[in-house]
Formats: C-alpha cells, structure tokens, sequence
C-alpha cells in the first residue's frame, strides 16, 4: 500500500506539472532589464515584450533595475521563483564581466539562469578619424607597429564590448595600443571626430551617421558577416582577423531552475515575436539585427562567450574590485 500511495503521489505531481505548463502563463509576466530607460537595451526589450504579450495572450512587463554594472537586477532574477513569471535580457557584460570584475556580484552569470533565447544583436564598428592615413587594418596595424605602442583606442569603461576588442585587437595583430577610457559611445565619437584619439570599435548605431557623412572613416566591422546599414565595409575576418568579432548582443533568459515546459513555451513565444516582420523592422531601425538561438545553443554559446571574456580579462590584467 505504501509503494501504490508513493506512485500514486508521484503520477499526480507529473500530471501537474504539464498541466501546469499547459496553461502558463495565467498572469503578467515581467521582464527585468538591468539598464536605464530609453536605452539601446530597453527598446529592444520593450519590443519583445510587446511581442510575446501578443504570443502569450498575457502582459510581459518591462522593469527597468540599472546599477551596479548590471548587477541589481542579475540578482533580482536569480533569486526570483523559478517559475517562469520573471524574466531577464541581457548579454556579456551581465553573464560574465560582472560577475567576474566585481566582488560583491553576489550570483552567478551562467548557472544562476536557465537560457531561453538569444534575440538580437549590435555589431560593432572599427573607426577612425579620416584625417589619419590608414584606411584599412592591414594598414592600421602597420601604422600601428610603426608608431612602437603610441597609437591610442578609445573604450567606454572597464568591462565594455569597445575596451575588449580593442585588447582582443592588441593580441591577434600582436601591437600595443594606448587605451583612452569614457564614459560612453556617445563622448568617445566626439573626440574621435575631432581626432583626439585614433582609433575605437564602438556599436554600429553611434557612428552610422558619422560614417555616412564622412566624419568618420569604418576601416571594418566586427561582425563574421558585412552588415546591411554599411554593405561596402569588409569584416574583420575578411581583413584577416577572424576572431576578432564581437557584438553587444543581448539574450532572455529565467532563473536556474524554471520547468523544461515553461522554457519551452517561452521560446516558442519569442520565436514567433522574432518571425513576425514588423518586429524585424522595428529591431533593425533600433540599428540591431536578430540573431535568434535556442536554449540549447544559447547555453553553448554562453559558455564559449565566457571563455572569451574570461581570456581577455586575463589578458588586460583585470582584477575584481
């Protein structure tokens, strides 16, 4: 009698749990973007969210919580129920870099989540101001040599896509650069058209305009394939650097732990909000593209970001503060 109550007890929890699953979601669900308002993260996340509200049938709510390198809301997420109700976009810098760069993190990038998909990315550019003589890399790097580790690059911050490339840049060409940290693109493009640094990778949508009115001159982009907003700049592999690629790309991911199903239904969701065309234009005038992987492939390719990450890290001489 007790082996028959036992399997009794544990059919009936099966049982519940795809029911469960069947109907989720029965109430709103909020998606927690750790960056401010009005940012490059925060429209691509509202324009999901918009979009799986129509998938699901229920509100998927934006919930701004920015500071401390990400970190406040990584952790809300992590510790939140593992029920599929609280969400998370975000890309290396909340998976890897502040975990690894600051003490007190308090979580962890990739075993604290369960990834559901990754949804977009922003290609980064290689630029510099036209009055410089180089106009390609292989003639940058050698102005780079020549030069005997003088030549600067500008990033925006310990940590940021632009500082990791710059450094990934620095091993691959085996040159030295001068790094000129600020505070974001935005001033990093202004002394960059004014030619007081000479070089930087900076996200696509920043130096669009400037490339487009001759401001600035896009030596390639570092991306495995061109991009449509600059179809005449070659890659970075195709100047003979091919693993110099790194795009600020951005994933949605819930707690460690969350039911197969609700994943699943959560991917399904985000793959219909991806395939409808109005969220492809809306994503794309964002100076973004989509670049879609599912949960598996999404956690393959976080482990290999980190690896990435980490081996810079390592390389730039980072240590956690």
């Amino acid at each position: 009698m007790t082996r028959l109550a036992i399997s009794t007890l544990i059919a009936v929890c099966v049982f519940a749990g795809h029911a469960g699953a069947q109907s989720f979601p029965e109430r709103p669900i909020t998606l927690i973007n750790p960056y401010a308002a009005g940012g490059p993260a925060d429209l691509l996340a509202r324009t999901i969210a918009d979009g799986m509200s129509e998938a699901l049938g229920r509100p998927v709510v934006v919930e701004n919580r920015p500071g401390a390198g990400t970190a406040i809301g990584a952790r809300a997420v992590v510790q939140a129920k593992p029920d599929g109700y609280t969400l998370f976009i975000g890309g290396s810098p909340s998976h890897v870099i502040t975990p690894a760069l600051m003490k007190d993190a308090n979580y962890d990038g990739i075993a604290g989540f369960s990834p559901i998909a990754t949804v977009a990315d922003v290609p980064n550019v290689l630029v510099a101001p036209p009055s410089r003589p180089y106009k390609t890399v292989k003639e940058l790097v050698a102005a780079a040599r020549a030069a005997d580790g003088k030549l600067t690059f500008a990033s925006v911050g310990v940590g940021s896509i632009p500082q990791f490339l710059g450094v990934l840049l620095q091993l691959r060409a085996n040159v030295k650069l001068v790094e000129v940290p600020y505070r974001g693109g935005q001033p990093a493009a202004v002394d960059l058209l004014g030619g007081r640094v000479d070089m930087a990778f900076l996200n696509a949508p920043a130096v669009l305009s400037h490339v487009r009115s001759g401001g600035l001159r896009a030596l390639a982009v570092a991306a495995p394939a061109r991009i449509k907003s600059l179809p005449d700049t070659p890659t970075m592999p195709e100047a003979r650097f091919p693993d110099v690629t790194m795009s600020t790309w951005y994933g949605i991911s819930a707690p460690a732990g969350t039911p197969r199903e609700v994943v699943g239904r959560l991917h399904a969701a985000i793959a219909q909000t991806l395939g409808a065309q109005k969220t492809k234009e809306k994503i794309e005038s964002q100076g973004a593209q989509i670049f879609f992987k599912g949960p598996e492939d999404y956690a393959a390719y976080l482990k290999a970001d980190a690896k990435l990450m980490l081996e810079l890290i390592k390389a730039a001489n980072m240590t956690p503060k």
